[in-house]
């Protein structure tokens, strides 16, 4: 079905079906609202649920990595976390549409937006519109890798434009005892980088995350943490300007892979120890309270259920079975992503089933340390 548009010289342009969809797609939802009274064929597009395009989409739709340490150097590259591909124009050329010429790594992911970092040099990025947002250069210069927290929030979703929070602070290479933290905050309502010194009430000792299997940070309430190597959480308060560090239990520090993440704004603490076995909790207390309370939700044995079927999961030479990475889904607790031996496998702790989701194609000593940024699909794209 094609449409037509008459110009002033009285040809014509026929617009195909897609390219109609294409650009309602890219408009935000009160512009839609209003358009929906332009035609017949525009509210059945807009407003009729049983048209697939405007079905709404998953909360995760896949994920983001990279691999530094490898051979193929700083390449961004992107999977599907199921086999329902979206319709629409996502694009997983981070490297190329930055533009920055330089070597590019994701540093973080929030509500369907990528946080970028050349060097010094930030940028937002949302590959669901193309759109990229270099931001000023930062003000305090950290010789070490910063620990980076990002949050992306819709204030109105009428025009859904979002704002976006971050939050870094260096870690030390020497571990001696911290008294004072600098803390480097953005506001895309301010456009400037803040530089704050706190004082710390208690000495702290920080630790690297050069190890750390995922890119364990978290955003709750304004309150941002982040899982060292200590092994500890440490949090900033960006609304009461409040740094701190909390020990994990003995029972959650006893080796392995580990994760930290949010789903269903709730935290989530992982532990994967003795070949596949997967220990999760989540926090129960206040995130601002300094005595953390952590129940116990799923224990399971990934590798027994993975080792029922190993072809299934390409893993038929393969004996022994370690998590070496984990990611939760950002909406459904329960669902996590697991990378195992070179594949990345989809785990319901309440089902026993497991899903083979992806496989990097390369052996799994090249791809251990293969960091996963979720990427969330929005039914309208949201605009920087």
């Amino acid at each position: 079905m094609k449409r037509m548009c008459k110009m002033c010289d009285k040809s014509a342009i026929e617009f195909s079906e897609d390219i109609i969809m294409e650009i309602l797609h890219r408009l935000p939802s009160k512009a839609l609202a209003r358009f929906r009274c332009v035609s017949k064929c525009w509210l059945k597009y807009i407003a009729d649920c049983r048209y697939q395009r405007w079905k709404p989409q998953p909360d995760l739709i896949g994920f983001f990595y990279q691999a530094p340490e490898t051979h193929i150097g700083s390449q961004i590259r992107f999977f599907y976390s199921s086999k329902e591909v979206i319709d629409g124009s996502l694009d997983n050329s981070v490297d190329n549409l930055l533009g920055i010429g330089k070597r590019v790594s994701i540093a973080a992911s929030s509500n369907g937006f990528l946080l970028c970092v050349s060097r010094v040099c930030y940028s937002v990025y949302n590959p669901a519109t193309r759109q990229c947002l270099a931001l000023p250069k930062t003000r305090i210069y950290m010789k070490d890798h910063p620990a980076v927290g990002f949050i992306c929030k819709v204030d109105d979703p009428d025009i859904d434009v979002i704002s976006f929070t971050i939050v870094r602070y260096e870690i030390p290479m020497y571990w001696d005892s911290q008294f004072t933290i600098a803390i480097e905050i953005f506001s895309s309502e301010t456009n400037v980088w803040t530089a704050n010194h706190i004082s710390l009430d208690v000495p702290l000792r920080l630790y690297h995350s050069t190890y750390m299997k995922s890119p364990s940070a978290s955003v709750i309430d304004g309150v941002f943490c982040w899982l060292d190597d200590a092994p500890q959480i440490t949090f900033y308060d960006s609304v009461h300007k409040h740094f701190w560090a909390l020990e994990l239990p003995e029972d959650m520090v006893t080796g392995g892979s580990c994760y930290l993440g949010l789903s269903g704004r709730a935290l989530y603490f992982a532990l994967s120890v003795r070949l596949a076995t997967v220990t999760v909790w989540y926090l129960a207390s206040n995130i601002r309270s300094r005595d953390a309370v952590w129940v116990k939700k799923y224990v399971a044995n990934v590798a027994n259920t993975v080792l029922k079927c190993p072809d299934a999961y390409g893993l038929v030479s393969s004996p022994r079975i370690e998590v070496q990475n984990m990611a939760i889904h950002p909406a459904v607790p329960r669902i996590f992503y697991l990378g195992i031996r070179g594949k990345v496998i989809s785990y319901d702790f309440e089902t026993d089933n497991a899903e083979l989701v992806y496989d990097f194609g390369e052996s799994y000593g090249k791809t251990y340390r293969y960091k996963l940024f979720s990427y969330e699909w929005h039914q309208w794209p949201r605009l920087l």
